[in-house]
C-alpha cells in the first residue's frame, strides 16, 4: 500500500477529520474513499446506466445460436 503526505489548511484538516469521523472511517479511509472512482463508492457511472436501461430492450425472438453448448452429463 502507497503513502501519501499531504498538507491541508487547519479548517481543511477539521472538516476532513469531523467527516471521517462521521463516516466511521480513519481519515486515510475516508479520503481514500473519495480517491475511488464512482462504481466503487456504489454509484452508478453515467454508462452503467445506460447499460441497465438496455435491460429488456430487446425487440423479437433471440437468435438461434449456430452452435450452442454442450449439456452437463
Amino acid at each position: 500500500m502507497g503513502q501519501l503526505t499531504i498538507y491541508l489548511p487547519d479548517d481543511v484538516e477539521r472538516a476532513v477529520r469531523t467527516a471521517a469521523k462521521k463516516h466511521g472511517k480513519s481519515v486515510s479511509a475516508y479520503l481514500a474513499s473519495l480517491a475511488r472512482p464512482a462504481p466503487a463508492r456504489g454509484k452508478k457511472s453515467e454508462w452503467q446506466k445506460r447499460i441497465d436501461d438496455l435491460g429488456g430492450s430487446w425487440l423479437g425472438p433471440f437468435p438461434e445460436l449456430d452452435d450452442p453448448p454442450l449439456e452437463e452429463p
